[in-house]
């Protein structure tokens, strides 16, 4: 059944937009699922929700999405028609749940003025008489409320609080040039700030629940009225409320006790009593009127002229919309809405008001901007007068103490008496306690000192360790200098070797020097005439030597005597292997 989706579609929009909030604009299935089951449960729908795993091939879906899906596997179930009371407790239901959802962001607010029950009533109502539109600026759906809307719940507010004479239709229109449409959160925000301020809770509560009754229940008019008896001819009061197709008859205004309800239709009439000089006391009496409805008459009696006038013309309006299917505020409210779009066709036949009312777009935008910081600045003062309200309230709560200390010092004394035994009740139960924590201190000191013998002993055996360590420091340092020492020596050692090495190649260059002399030597001699010399050649294990014969005719020259005493002098010297040898086991020995 679609009608039904369409009534209950701004308050499934407010639950799908709060658990949209991190998806911008799209929510996921997995939380639609707990709102799917929750709405299958009401309309009798089992298993609702599991099809959402197989809805589209998305993780989220978008509002249009979520509404075709609702209205296809859901909403389908209902019947074609319902009747006016499973319309209503459906609604009820289906705005309970999606309540739930998104109340939060309305009810923890800094400082609310209305308790959660009426931001609720508020809230419903508002969802019965807003629009879903799209925004501008980034094309999500929103649901608002047309300025002309608000206005009527307004100053329908004040009339429930007795106030309605003090409505001032140019100070809203003020507000309505800065923002044409309201959005709950502004629509809340203004109504408590502009004309619910200072104002005790329980006169909120009773405003909000006949404004709820006035567009919710379609009550047209409810008070009190006094009633003529059926049997006994006279009048009693009851509190009598007037609605579409039937009059509710209550002992009280809490409207828990119903004593009568009348059905209304189209054959029913209403007529004025006037006012007769008999002997009957009840017919006497003024300000009557007769109710005739299925087959049966109702005299009732108002308080005055006046009052009769409202009550006849209420009676009358629940009469003629008696024949009519729909709710009487929903048929109300859809009518005004025909009529602001036959006036915005209008306003927009030609295109100069084209023009002109994209230009009141722009100044609407700019106006709705200082309209946000104006009501954040509202918002504020509020907060102000909350914290000055709280004072004053400490203050009145401080005198109310002061005067129960007063009152409580002029008592007898036997209460006194019992005052003081339980003072003193308690001061023993305070002994105790005491006590208790005295023990567990004990304890705790001893668990302490405990602790603190083994942080001594951890201590003791850290500083042992680092005396070890300190004393094995030492030792590895003497290690060190005795290695050093060693070092030292292998040095010396191996620089003697070096120059042991480069005096045995100096002698080698010396020698190789020598043996040059000699062949040098040898190649003059032979140069010699072959009859003056006679060379004699000895072989020996290191080299050849030769010896001049003298001839009487030959005398010895001084270079022949020097080379001959150079021969004899190398002859006596070590050979070169031989000498380093030795001083490479002299340089062993002194290591």
């Amino acid at each position: 059944m679609s009608e039904m989706l369409d009534r209950v579609e701004n308050a499934v929009w407010h639950a799908f937009d709060f658990l949209a909030i991190e998806s911008d604009g799209r929510a996921r299935k997995s939380k639609l699922k707990v709102l799917t089951a929750s709405l299958g449960h009401i309309l009798e729908v089992p298993g609702s929700e599991n099809g959402l795993d197989d809805y589209r091939s998305t993780e989220t879906l978008s509002f249009e999405e979520y509404r075709f899906y609702l209205k296809k596997e859901v909403f389908a179930s209902l019947p074609d028609k319902l009747s006016l009371e499973n319309e209503v407790s459906l609604e009820e239901k289906i705005e309970n749940v999606c309540w739930l959802i998104c109340k939060r962001p309305y009810t923890e607010r800094g400082s609310p003025v209305f308790t959660e029950k009426c931001v609720k009533q508020l809230w419903r109502i508002f969802c019965m008489m807003g629009e879903i539109t799209e925004e501008e600026e980034t094309t999500k759906l929103q649901v608002i409320m047309a300025a002309r809307e608000v206005e009527l719940v307004y100053q329908q507010f004040l009339s429930c609080l007795g106030t309605g004479d003090t409505w001032d239709p140019e100070q809203f229109d003020q507000v309505v040039s800065v923002m044409p449409v309201f959005k709950f959160s502004i629509f809340l925000a203004v109504l408590e700030s502009k004309y619910a301020k200072d104002l005790d809770s329980s006169t909120l509560e009773e405003a909000i629940k006949d404004l709820n009754d006035y567009f919710i229940l379609d009550v047209i008019k409810k008070g009190k009225l006094r009633k003529r008896k059926e049997i006994f001819p006279q009048f009693k009061e009851y509190w009598v409320v007037v609605q579409p197709h039937r009059i509710k008859v209550y002992s009280s205004s809490k409207e828990d006790d119903l004593k009568g309800e009348i059905l209304l239709d189209q054959q029913c009439r209403v007529e004025k009593i006037s006012q007769s000089n008999t002997f009957i006391p009840t017919k006497n009496q003024k300000h009557r009127f007769m109710l005739y409805a299925n087959n049966k008459s109702y005299e009732f009696q108002s308080f005055d002229h006046r009052s009769r006038l409202l009550w006849i013309s209420a009676v009358e309006k629940a009469i003629d919309f008696s024949f009519q299917g729909s709710r009487y505020q929903r048929a109300l409210m859809e009518g005004r809405k025909e009529q602001r779009e036959e006036e915005i066709t209008r306003r927009i036949s030609t295109q100069d008001i084209v023009e002109q009312t994209k230009a009141e777009l722009e100044v609407e935008k700019a106006a709705r901007l200082q309209a946000e910081t104006k009501a954040m600045l509202l918002t504020q003062q509020k907060e102000e007068e909350v914290k000055r309200m709280k004072e004053l309230e400490t203050i009145r709560e401080e005198l109310e103490r002061l005067l129960e200390e007063e009152k409580q010092a002029k008592r007898d004394e036997e209460i006194v008496r019992t005052l003081q035994a339980r003072m003193l009740t308690e001061e023993w139960e305070r002994r105790e306690q005491l006590e208790k924590i005295q023990e567990e201190q004990k304890m705790m000191l001893e668990h302490e000192r405990n602790k603190r013998e083994e942080f001594q002993q951890i201590k003791e055996d850290r500083e042992r360790k680092v005396q070890d360590a300190e004393q094995r420091l030492q030792e590895m340092e003497q290690e060190r200098i005795r290695l050093d020492e060693e070092l030292k020596k292998h040095r010396e050692t191996a620089r003697r070797v070096n120059i042991g090495q480069e005096v045995l190649e100096a002698k080698i260059k010396v020698r190789e020097q020598e043996n040059e002399l000699k062949r040098e030597f040898s190649t003059r001699i032979s140069s010699f005439h072959p009859s003056t010399l006679s060379v004699t050649q000895e072989e020996s294990e290191e080299r050849p030597k030769y010896r001049p014969l003298r001839s009487a005719s030959m005398r010895e020259t001084s270079y022949s005597r020097s080379i001959r005493r150079r021969i004899r002098n190398d002859s006596t010297k070590p050979l070169p292997n031989q000498t380093y040898a030795e001083e490479v086991n002299n340089n062993n020995n002194s290591d």
